[in-house]
């Protein structure tokens, strides 16, 4: 397959089985069954879409206090399909949208592959597409040291300190949910994890809870939302698993909120391995300590520097 149609071809695999309609989901058994759950480690890429590039935030209503909801869906959680399959590696696809006043619309589409010796994989398209159209990039075992060595969804602690929560000073919550948001970029908790974050969540008692929202796929959920100096954050949630469906970053302008940032998660799973190696082997990069104070919304356009790239050009859409 040439480059140019291995470019063109959709993440098949993953984009059809991970996108569902929009519909109540279907109820997920007890014992959930892990070959319902996306794990290709070969996904090919494709162009990012250049639909709802714009628009006006997600329409919330019924707000409540959160600590009640969240909690009750932290004890009655259920597993999801992909909480069964094995693997080293998180595997994350999900796509973006930014608008940016200065650059315009952009959106991209990245699949993730993340291991817990901070080792890790990524392809991400883009649009507008430039000169490059896609990439790969590359990380060897302790390259990752910006998402850290230990699962911040195992232990409670290392979970609020990534996402900002000090007892000592005051949190601005909207960046407590750009973290948790940040993190799913990377991670893919399993159903303990999951109920680890509703908890920490569930404790800050100025975050508002709304019992029905939908994503930009038409999925339903709830959201869990924050405001703080004109900006408004959202996140959607799944009803019954509490994955993560989506993240929302919105300006208050004259005419309600305009969305700048906005993540779709389109999977969240296990894989045994990442689906390309380079042929030659570089050295690990030197890893250096993360930047302080913590980066605002823009920082889900920004990676970490890779040990190994490579380019496909000359893709058209």
């Amino acid at each position: 397959m040439t480059p140019a149609s291995s470019a063109m071809a959709a993440l098949a695999l993953l984009a059809a089985t991970a996108v569902p309609a929009a519909t109540m989901p279907a109820p997920i058994p007890a014992q959930s069954n892990a070959a319902h759950c996306p794990t290709s480690v070969a996904p090919q890429p494709r162009l990012a879409a250049t639909h709802h590039t714009t628009g006006q935030g997600t329409q919330v209503a019924y707000p409540q206090p959160v600590r009640a909801p969240l909690r009750a869906l932290a004890a009655r959680l259920r597993a999801s399909a992909c909480d069964t399959a094995a693997g080293r590696y998180d595997l994350v696809y999900y796509r973006q949208w930014n608008n940016s006043a200065r650059s315009g619309a952009a959106v991209r589409e990245v699949v993730r592959w993340r291991g817990d010796d901070r080792s890790g994989g990524q392809l991400a398209t883009q649009y507008p597409t430039g000169v490059v159209p896609v990439t790969h990039d590359w990380w060897l075992p302790g390259g990752l040291y910006h998402v850290g060595l230990i699962d911040p969804f195992t232990r409670t602690d290392v979970l609020r300190e990534d996402l900002g929560i000090s007892e000592s000073s005051p949190v601005d919550l909207t960046e407590v949910l750009a973290s948790l948001a940040y993190l799913s970029t990377w991670y893919s908790p399993r159903r303990d994890g999951r109920a680890a974050a509703l908890n920490v969540l569930a404790d800050l008692s100025p975050l508002t809870y709304y019992p029905r929202v939908a994503d930009r796929s038409g999925r339903p959920g709830i959201g869990v939302a924050a405001t703080s100096g004109g900006r408004r954050v959202l996140l959607v949630l799944h009803p019954d698993t509490g994955e993560v469906l989506a993240y929302e970053s919105a300006r208050l302008g004259p005419f309600g909120w305009r969305v700048q940032t906005y993540l779709l998660y389109l999977v969240h799973s296990h894989a045994t391995r990442r689906w390309w190696e380079p042929t030659a082997r570089p050295r690990p990069a030197t890893p250096s300590p993360p930047l302080y104070p913590r980066p605002q919304q823009h920082w889900l356009l920004t990676t970490p520097p890779p040990c190994h790239t490579t380019t496909t050009q000359g893709v058209t859409p």
